[in-house]
């Protein structure tokens, strides 16, 4: 009888865990799927503040002004602009060639010197 009794309590605890243990997963993968949610809105509110603060300084002229010469080269009316350019012989390469064997050494010259 006394065995009995237990193998009844052991179905019914072993009945009730299998029971609760579906629901707590699901609990738990919630919670773990809320939190991932929770920090990623955290960024994108901040990503957002950082934008309102951008939008609000190009309200300003002279943001605009800055802007425009800096990523545009734009001047005002009666200032010129100026570019600074790489030397042209940078990375050049010539064939082992005839006429190419005559300028491939006054062209590493140049380069050489600045």
């Amino acid at each position: 009888m006394l065995l009995q009794r237990l193998g009844i309590l052991t179905f019914v605890i072993a009945a009730a865990v299998a029971l609760l243990l579906v629901p707590a997963r699901g609990y738990m993968a919630q919670r773990h799927e809320i939190s991932a949610h929770r920090a990623e809105l955290t960024d994108l509110e901040q990503q957002n503040q950082e934008l309102i603060l951008r939008r609000d300084r190009l309200d300003d002229p002279s943001e605009i002004q800055r802007i425009a010469r800096r990523d545009y080269g734009l001047v005002l009316e009666g200032e010129e602009s100026y570019s600074i350019l790489p030397p042209a012989s940078a990375g050049l390469v010539l064939p082992r060639a005839w006429p190419f064997g005559l300028v491939q050494e006054p062209l590493e010259q140049a380069t050489l010197t600045p």
